[in-house]
């Protein structure tokens, strides 16, 4: 049932319809098929249903919706409506990255979240967001790399298969400026572990002057530590000869 009401503003009385909201609702659910209960858009994740595109990766194919990748993805927008290869193609090949990767993706342009199963699978997925210009997906894969570095303790960092110089050269590469000054911070205050590591050569000079200045320990601590560790021993070697 209707019932007609009236919004008083400061300006001028507003009609307005007032619903039974809940008899609406439930006329409505009865009208709905099944897989409308999915209020996740993740349902329609690499799913051929409405498809209209697909996309050609490594050999295989990855179906997806025009709509969802133009309200998601600046770049896509213009592909698709622009004057491309793209717009009036529905086969559309994509080079640089694996179907892994372009999943992950997909999937934070369904869904607006991502899960990376580590470091490495974070930065492939911080170099399509650049290539893309999702920044903010960018910007949380730059996060997730931050926050799995930080929570290694120092045996495991120093036992890690890892290229961490590589890493510093990818981020600049695409880029990522916040992952690139953190990464080298994050090499000068861990020193004495990634100085010993075969790719710490690889640093460019202005890298390693950085890392050198604002090194931790740095080289007046280490002799402040070695003149005191010295100072302790001699007092112990008196009180035993005493």
């Amino acid at each position: 049932m209707l019932k007609r009401a009236v919004l008083f503003t400061d300006r001028q009385p507003i009609p307005f319809l007032k619903i039974n909201c809940l008899r609406n609702c439930k006329t409505y659910q009865a009208r709905k098929p099944l897989w409308f209960y999915n209020t996740s858009l993740k349902f329609f994740l690499n799913k051929p249903m409405l498809a209209d595109v697909v996309f050609e990766i490594q050999g295989t194919t990855v179906p997806a919706h025009r709509a969802i990748l133009v309200a998601r993805c600046e770049v896509m927008a213009a592909m698709f409506n622009g004057n491309y290869m793209e717009a009036k193609s529905v086969l559309i090949p994509v080079y640089g990255v694996s179907k892994e990767t372009f999943l992950s993706f997909l999937e934070y342009l369904y869904t607006d979240s991502c899960c990376p199963a580590g470091i490495f699978q974070a930065m492939c997925l911080l170099i399509c967001a650049e290539m893309y210009q999702v920044s903010r997906l960018q910007h949380i894969c730059e996060l997730f790399i931050i926050t799995q570095l930080q929570s290694m303790p120092s045996r495991e960092l120093a036992s890690m298969n890892l290229d961490i110089v590589d890493l510093l050269k990818k981020a600049k590469f695409h880029h990522s400026d916040c992952l690139s000054t953190w990464l080298l911070h994050f090499i000068a205050t861990n020193y004495l572990i990634f100085s010993q590591k075969p790719e710490f050569q690889d640093l460019s000079v202005e890298e390693r002057s950085f890392v050198e200045k604002h090194r931790w320990p740095s080289n007046m601590y280490l002799k402040q530590l070695a003149e005191y560790r010295k100072y302790i021993h001699s007092r112990k070697c008196r009180c035993l000869v005493m």
